[in-house]
């Protein structure tokens, strides 16, 4: 096992094709970007939010995302505040090798530079998030340990996204 603390997933490494498989805590699909308090915050997503997500992921990052599949699952949840028991979601994502073992992470200044080159705009006050307004994709949780600096240049790998519809667009 990779680990099991993280607040979306618990992840495993498969060494057979060198991918890492996260399964979403049972009762839970994993987390978008909410309005809440007058910002951006991470947010439960529903199942479509969380597979439009990664197809989001994919296409903006050139990732290897895919649905492996989906688990009904009896055992209680390890998120608090989630539902006992439930379905799981479970998605694997190509290993990535960091170009420098000792500095595996890009700086925040190394993500500003990398988000403002894909035409993302910091949001202030938010969860490390980041909005595009010509494709009104919406960026949260682009922080440093969501990124790895492989030989071919910075990857995110964990960043929540979503494209924000009329409503939200004004917020």
């Amino acid at each position: 096992m990779v680990s099991d603390e993280t607040g979306e997933h618990e992840v495993r490494f498969r060494d057979s094709d060198r991918r890492v498989i996260k399964r979403t805590w049972a009762g839970t699909f994993g987390m978008v970007p909410v309005w809440q308090e007058g910002t951006w915050r991470p947010g439960f997503a529903t199942p479509l939010e969380y597979i439009c997500r990664f197809v989001m992921h994919n296409a903006l990052f050139n990732d290897d995302v895919r649905l492996e599949g989906i688990i009904i699952s009896e055992k209680p949840s390890n998120l608090v505040g989630a539902i006992p028991g439930g379905v799981s979601m479970v998605i694997s994502q190509r290993w990535l090798v960091a170009g420098d073992p000792e500095a595996p992470h890009p700086t925040e200044n190394d993500i500003s530079i990398y988000m403002n080159e894909r035409g993302f705009s910091a949001i202030p006050d938010s969860f490390f998030g980041w909005f595009n307004e010509s494709t009104t994709l919406l960026l949260l949780d682009a922080k440093p340990d969501n990124f790895i600096k492989t030989a071919e240049g910075i990857l995110p790998f964990d960043v929540m996204l979503m494209r924000l519809g009329e409503d939200e667009l004004e917020k």
